[in-house]
């Protein structure tokens, strides 16, 4: 009979292994909750992989690296925006996925009118 403590040990559990696409899904999400940051992009956009905001991850173990795109609402602070969507995603990675992330890079990849349109937005 094997002993039933044994899985209480961390090296008796297993590993988690979180996938490159996952922690991208997470920083996509977590980037809408930042005041400042809005979805946009085109439907030809979300066909060639333009809309924002957008999340390019690189996981080695239980770090990673993480480079995020937003499109922020005008006329809004993109230090503020930028800075929250640093915060939040470093945040929401060690909550939800335990990843200790070395370096979040925001990029203010558009600019949106809120007063515009929102022909060929995505809401």
């Amino acid at each position: 009979m094997a002993d039933a403590g044994s899985h209480d040990e961390p090296g008796g559990r297993g590993r988690l292994v979180v996938a490159d696409r996952v922690v991208e899904r997470i920083a996509t999400i977590a980037a809408r909750e930042v005041p400042g940051v809005t979805p946009a992009g085109s439907a030809l956009g979300r066909a060639v992989g333009r809309r924002y905001p957008k999340a390019d991850a690189q996981v080695a173990g239980d770090r990673v690296r993480i480079t995020v795109e937003v499109a922020v609402a005008w006329p809004a602070s993109l230090v503020d925006v930028t800075a929250g969507v640093r915060d939040i995603v470093r945040s929401r990675l060690g909550e939800l996925a335990g990843l200790q992330v070395d370096t979040v890079d925001v990029i203010a990849a558009k600019v949106v009118h809120e007063d515009a349109p929102t022909r060929g937005r995505v809401q």
